[in-house]
């Protein structure tokens, strides 16, 4: 065969010639100046990097007759032989193909022969991970102690698979993959000096797809210059290579961008008649999604970006539908769907279905910014898109396929807007005549990644709520303003701890021990603040706070008065919190605020009569509880039938 294929002809003949590993064959040539060469040599490193060829450099330099300045001469005998193939002291052995024992046995019983045509002797073994566990045990004591003219270097792609014991007797070196700069000048040299003609975007879409290899970017290159006529343009690469064609990617970007899923899908029907690679596309996709990504917290820059300027134009007109949030959901959703296409039986469907879930995008609430509202008692009436109306309009973002979700309240856009306030907070109640604050609304993007607890802490009653009194067990704590300043501290150490325990009230402060109420609603809140690691890291920061121990308990909440009718019909009861007089027991007016009940587990038995034996019994239920009886001494209370 007379043809020469392009990563044979261009192979390095010197050390210079490398391109990318610096590191590595700078290193090797003031080593062998030195007179400092190891006796084994171990090159890891993705495919196609030149680990094999700078094996044969530094074979070609050991017996080199006239070496210049660390560089072989490829002009004597052995350099000839080397770069031929044909030299007998240079023995390169495939390790996949002789792997077993027997091999390694034969090696060992010819290592210690004299060279035949050089000074020393160097064996090359690539693919050296593939020996097995016994060929390896062989290989040791040879290795360690290998005779004075003999050289061994190995060559792998997966260094983790070659045992510890072999990586310790070697000097290894890591070479890395090829940047786009570094294959794109190799790749443009050798059309130069081919006389190929050849359009720089085209020579760019090649080295991306080669991947930092050199060896696939030369093969490529020579696949491309067989299938061009007369010159290397953008249509002959993507032809050749079966590269989706950017505009279709950018397409269905602007399409999901829109929330247009009719116009996604005849995309992809586009794509599968004309008989493309479906997962090369659903990959171009993907990769046009990182692309936004990029755009969008790049600020401007496009280095880093392997795109032509007005690709890049035209994906930042898109990119600006798009906040960064709802970019690295695509990304997140995507991927995950990439990953199970591979399993699928037939991959337009998958891909189909996996379009329009991203044309249905929902545009995301920052977590953060939903806090803030909660605390401070702001609303805002929330676009289409999920935004604050202090926010971005939803025209820029598209109607198409989104609707507006409102927790807890009616579609009517007529009707009073909902008030809200902090589990922590006081809630002012809505005047008659006089439309409360909307609340804030969260897209159903959202609402999977909110805790409940937040949500629950929002008022979703149509009717105006009562004035919340100010806790008075926060002054031992410094206050209200303290204990938010704490939260704070909290939220920002973990944020889903935080969130949770703005739900609690402090229920009671005694002996060390800060007892965290919660209403029915947030008993989710309440079993993670119980959660072990939660708990500790809330006493751990209460202790940095205040400067004193706590030890966190929990407790549920009972509106004794407000759930009367349904499920506290036997037994009544208050929590009296003003000092004893006479030991006469101050029976609750009816027009009084109704007290609350502390308990831990279940609650109060509902209905029954109001027996004597009843209330009793249900009297030493409650007594016994040792949450009720911390509480009840710290407020100096008592318990009345």
């Amino acid at each position: 065969m007379s043809y020469l294929v392009l990563a044979r002809k261009w192979r390095p003949g010197t050390f210079a010639e490398v391109v990318g590993q610096d590191h590595v064959t700078s290193t090797l040539q003031k080593a062998y100046e030195k007179g400092r060469l190891a006796h084994a040599y171990l090159f890891s490193g993705p495919r196609g990097c030149g680990k094999t060829t700078t094996a044969r450099l530094l074979a070609k330099i050991i017996n080199c007759e006239d070496p210049q300045n660390g560089e072989p001469c490829n002009k004597c005998s052995s350099c000839v032989s080397v770069n031929s193939g044909n030299h007998l002291d240079m023995i390169e052995i495939d390790g996949a193909s002789n792997r077993g024992i027997d091999e390694i046995r034969d090696l060992r019983e010819k290592i210690g022969y004299a060279p035949s045509q050089s000074g020393s002797k160097i064996y090359i073994i690539d693919e050296v991970h593939m020996l097995t566990q016994q060929a390896f045990n062989a290989l040791l004591k040879t290795l360690e102690e290998p005779p004075g003219h003999v050289y061994l270097i190995f060559a792998t792609t997966e260094p983790h698979k070659v045992p510890a014991t072999i990586l310790s007797r070697c000097q290894r070196f890591n070479f890395k993959r090829l940047e786009l700069a570094e294959l794109s000048g190799q790749l443009t040299r050798i059309c130069d000096s081919e006389k190929i003609k050849y359009d720089i975007e085209a020579v760019t879409l090649i080295c991306r797809r080669a991947d930092g290899s050199m060896r696939d970017a030369e093969s490529l290159l020579d696949q491309c210059i067989s299938a061009a006529e007369g010159k290397i343009d953008l249509d002959t690469v993507r032809k050749v290579l079966g590269l989706v064609d950017s505009q279709i990617v950018s397409g269905l970007l602007d399409a999901v961008s829109r929330r247009d899923r009719n116009e996604a899908l005849s995309v992809v029907d586009g794509v599968t008649s004309s008989g493309m690679d479906l997962e090369e596309f659903f990959i171009g996709f993907i990769e046009g999604i990182r692309n936004l990504l990029v755009i969008s917290v790049s600020a401007g820059r496009t280095d880093w970006l392997d795109l032509t300027s007005g690709e890049i134009e035209e994906l930042s007109a898109i990119a600006e539908r798009f906040e960064v949030e709802d970019l690295l959901f695509l990304f997140r959703s995507m991927s995950r769907a990439h990953r199970e296409l591979k399993g699928t039986s037939n991959p337009r469907y998958h891909i189909e279905a996996a379009v329009a879930e991203a044309a249905s995008w929902e545009s995301a609430v920052e977590i953060g910014e939903l806090i803030g509202r909660l605390e401070s008692g702001e609303g805002g009436t929330s676009t289409a898109s999920g935004r604050s109306s202090s926010g971005r309009a939803s025209s820029e973002r598209g109607s198409s396929g989104s609707a507006t979700k409102r927790s807890g309240t009616s579609d009517s856009e007529s009707g009073p807007a909902k008030a809200t306030r902090s589990a922590e907070t006081s809630g002012t109640a809505g005047q008659p005549g006089k439309p409360e604050e909307a609340g804030p609304v969260m897209s159903s993007a959202k609402v999977d990644r909110v805790d409940p607890a937040v949500s629950s802490s929002a008022g979703s009653s149509g009717t105006p709520e009562k004035p919340v009194k100010e806790n008075p067990l926060l002054k031992a704590l410094g206050g209200k303003d303290e204990w938010e300043r704490f939260l704070a501290q909290v939220r920002e150490a973990k944020l889903t701890v935080g969130i949770w325990l703005m739900s609690a009230d402090v229920a009671g402060i005694e002996d060390g021990n800060l007892i965290l109420s919660f209403s029915p609603q947030n008993r989710f809140a309440m079993a993670m603040i119980r959660d072990v690691k939660n708990r500790r890291l809330i006493e751990d920061h209460l202790e940095k706070f205040y400067g004193r121990k706590f030890t966190v308990e929990t407790c549920e909440t009972v509106d004794f008065e407000a759930g009367k009718s349904d499920r506290q019909t036997e037994i009544e009861m208050k929590v009296e919190t003003g000092p004893r007089t006479g030991g006469k027991k101050r029976q609750p007016a009816a027009a009084e605020p109704a007290g609350e009940e502390l308990v831990r587990g279940n609650r109060p038995a509902a209905g029954g009569s109001s027996g004597t034996k009843a209330k009793k019994g249900a009297r030493e239920a409650k007594v016994d509880n040792p949450a009720l009886l911390r509480i009840m001494k710290s407020l100096d209370a008592e318990l009345l039938d």
